[in-house]
């Protein structure tokens, strides 16, 4: 009697549970997310699987462009109806960010460059968690296999310096039909990586972005100025009328620098016409690193449910679904142990697959300048008068000490503003 009672009893508990867990109240978070490809829609598919192991935490993403970030931000704020979650490469707004590292612990923030969480901190002794990144995109050289091999010469290996790459290069252009050694846009950041790599400093003792050590960026511009005299270089590309790009998926040049979210189009572009690769960013006295560029994602402050916030952050970054979310997105992880262990990347091409693990492992090897400069609020200001300044020193209007000169000023005019 008493195991009947039992099996009758069991049921009805598990019922009564069932329907009382459907009584409690479902977290809604909001997510708005920007995207340079597909990454709100997989967000939104990880994000239902979360659900499905938390049903009790609900996430809506809404994507935006990434110039209607801020309004969106503010508007939804101003309106009482604030975001608890946004992604975004400059959408967060210092002050009202939640500090992750009270609900997260110290364990995530392990698989991440400090330089990340510091960028965030308006306050000398603040130790908060405001934002992680989430994915990257890295500069690096991409590189013609299919000429090098024609020529006979042996691709320099990692830790090759500029003067080796320059020579190899140099051998390739004389061995081949090839048109030119080396491209470069004279835009944003595919200038930075080769002048840090000689040495640039951008950031000064007290953390400002004021280029302390310009000399060394002036040591790299030399170097194409002279390349470009040479012929070996495409000049349009140095006075921002032409592409780099275009030289190389005509298979003109040897050697193009740029970055990651190239990859895709130059894999199209180039086709079955010859071999390339992405490879080592070429060292200096200060080693090889590339520039990044980070996305992030940031909780805010207003948020009335941190914990379930914490809850996805920890979901979101952790290494299984941090790895799916690059391999789907076709993206390079910011976690620098993924990077490091390189990702299997959903394509069927080889070749891309390939060239964003040769993105990846550059991460590791990234200075913490490489990693702070695109995050600083006045890296807009930088680049746009690195663009003007120093087409104007490939175009022969201004001396290299005049262009440098008024990079550094300009950059002060932009810090009293």
């Amino acid at each position: 009697m008493k195991r009947v009672l039992c099996f009758v009893l069991l049921p009805a508990l598990f019922l009564l549970t069932s329907a009382y867990a459907l009584t409690q109240d479902t977290v809604e978070l909001r997510f708005l997310c920007f995207e340079d490809g597909n990454e709100c829609a997989v967000y939104a598919d990880l994000l239902a699987q979360f659900s499905e192991i938390n049903p009790d935490i609900q996430v809506s993403v809404d994507v935006t462009a990434e110039e209607e970030m801020l309004a969106r931000l503010q508007a939804a704020y101003d309106a009482d109806e604030a975001y608890d979650i946004a992604r975004s490469k400059r959408g967060w707004m210092p002050g009202i960010d939640l500090d992750l590292r009270p609900l997260l612990g110290e364990a995530l923030t392990a698989n991440f460059r400090p330089v990340y969480f510091e960028f965030l901190r308006v306050l000398p002794d603040d130790q908060g968690i405001y934002a992680f990144p989430d994915a990257l995109g890295v500069v690096a050289p991409f590189v013609n296999v299919s000429l090098f091999e024609q020529a006979g010469v042996t691709l320099p290996g990692e830790g090759a310096s500029w003067d080796e790459w320059l020579a190899a290069l140099d051998e390739v252009v004389s061995a081949t039909e090839a048109s030119y050694a080396l491209s470069v846009d004279n835009k944003d950041h595919r200038l930075v990586s080769p002048a840090m790599s000689l040495g640039a400093e951008y950031f000064d003792e007290d953390g400002r972005l004021t280029l302390p050590n310009a000399a060394r960026l002036g040591e790299f511009l030399q170097i194409l100025h002279g390349l470009m005299e040479a012929g070996k270089t495409p000049a349009d590309t140095l006075l921002g009328t032409g592409k780099s790009q275009d030289y190389f998926v005509r298979g003109e040049t040897v050697m193009y620098i740029c970055g990651s979210w190239k990859v895709e189009e130059v894999a199209a572009q180039v086709g079955d016409d010859f071999a390339w690769a992405i490879v080592a960013n070429p060292s200096g006295p200060a080693g090889g690193t590339g520039v990044v560029q980070a996305t992030m994602l940031v909780a805010y402050e207003d948020t009335n449910e941190s914990e379930a916030v914490a809850k996805v952050f920890a979901y979101l970054l952790g290494a299984e679904v941090s790895a799916e979310f690059a391999a789907r997105t076709l993206t390079i992880p910011a976690r620098e142990d993924l990077a490091a262990s390189g990702i299997d990347y959903e394509t069927d091409d080889e070749a891309i697959a390939a060239a964003l693990n040769s993105f990846a492992r550059e991460v590791p090897k990234l200075q913490d300048q490489a990693i702070a400069l695109d995050l600083h609020p006045q890296a807009p200001d930088y680049y746009a008068a690195s663009n003007e300044l120093l087409r104007a020193y490939f175009a022969g209007e201004l001396t290299l000490d005049e262009a440098l000169a008024g990079l550094q000023a300009r950059l002060g005019e932009a810090e009293d503003a």
